[in-house]
């Protein structure tokens, strides 16, 4: 397989580590990357291999990009997740996994395509904040792995979660505005919901991964959750202003002065590790196969149904 390097530029902690375990475990062979370190995504490709008829009648072609990045950077964070450096994170990710059982409703509010994008690329650790992401990206270009997929790797390890407002849809697009940073985006949504102009989403958008073939639209990633509010028992859709409000009560607990950077913090990190998935929990009102309604904020803990405090008041 040839040797590893660790790049100049990489300076995270845990995959030095990592890296120098990897080298011991191939030289012992436990751990065969092979597979892994082939695997190539090529931009010039991309219209023999991925968009094809066949793969366009299943999939959008930026979704199936995606798909294929993170069905590799699964099997890679598998078996990293077997050395020791990478135990205390890769334990909280298996402490959550078993507090938060991600299924997708009805079993769990939390679906397995938004746990699994937090768990890899959101839930980090120490002062560098690395992530199983993290990790698996340096650890790619160790392995000289193929730099297309590399940058789709980057693109998901950028990615966070984002409050947006539905402004239309043309034909397969989504048109949605993010509520703090105002950015405007044209997406595909890859559960099939479409929804309609004045619903937030909760949700997380990839971008498109190669600018240069002009696709000219991102990818909702994960099943968008649909905010709502319960007033006198009706469950209204909520409101854009309530939600400035709550980011108004709340951006300064991240210690960050600038508004979007702090919203960009918060989104990703939460206020604690497990600050989103626990609002999920607590806000969870129903769904259907595409979409997941949640109610209240998160700081209201009587305007979500199933925080302590509601089900207290309910009698339970």
């Amino acid at each position: 397989m040839g040797k590893l390097k660790l790049a100049s530029s990489d300076r995270h902690t845990i995959s030095s580590k990592v890296i120098s375990e990897l080298k011991k475990s191939m030289t012992q062979k436990i751990v065969d990357f092979t597979e892994i370190r082939d695997a190539k995504i090529h931009a010039e490709n991309l219209s023999k291999s991925v968009i094809s008829h066949e793969k366009m009648a299943d999939y959008d072609p930026i979704h199936a990009i995606y798909i294929y990045a993170q069905n590799t950077i699964s099997v890679l964070i598998e078996q990293l997740c077997e050395l020791k450096p990478l135990m205390t994170i890769s334990n909280a990710y298996a402490d959550a996994e078993e507090s938060y059982m991600p299924s997708g409703p009805p079993a769990s509010p939390l679906t397995k395509s938004y746990f699994t994008c937090w768990g890899f690329f959101d839930l980090c650790t120490g002062m560098q904040r690395e992530s199983l992401g993290t990790v698996a990206i340096d650890v790619s270009r160790a392995l000289s792995m193929d730099q297309g997929l590399i940058k789709i790797f980057e693109y998901m390890e950028k990615s966070r979660m984002g409050f947006y407002i539905h402004e239309g849809v043309s034909g397969k697009f989504v048109y949605l505005r993010e509520i703090i940073t105002q950015q405007r985006i044209k997406a595909f949504s890859a559960s099939g919901y479409v929804g309609k102009a004045g619903e937030i989403w909760y949700t997380r958008v990839m971008p498109e991964p190669f600018p240069e073939l002009q696709f000219g639209y991102s990818v909702i990633f994960t099943s968008p959750y649909i905010m709502t509010e319960i007033i006198d028992g009706r469950v209204i859709l909520a409101r854009e202003e309530n939600w400035l409000s709550f980011f108004d009560r709340n951006l300064a607990q991240t210690g960050i002065k600038d508004n979007r950077r702090a919203y960009e913090h918060m989104m990703k990190y939460g206020l604690n590790k497990n600050y989103w998935n626990e609002f999920i929990m607590d806000a969870y009102v129903n769904h259907q196969s595409d979409m997941i309604y949640l109610a209240g904020y998160h700081d209201i803990p009587l305007s979500k149904p199933h925080s302590r405090e509601s089900q207290k008041k309910m009698g339970y």
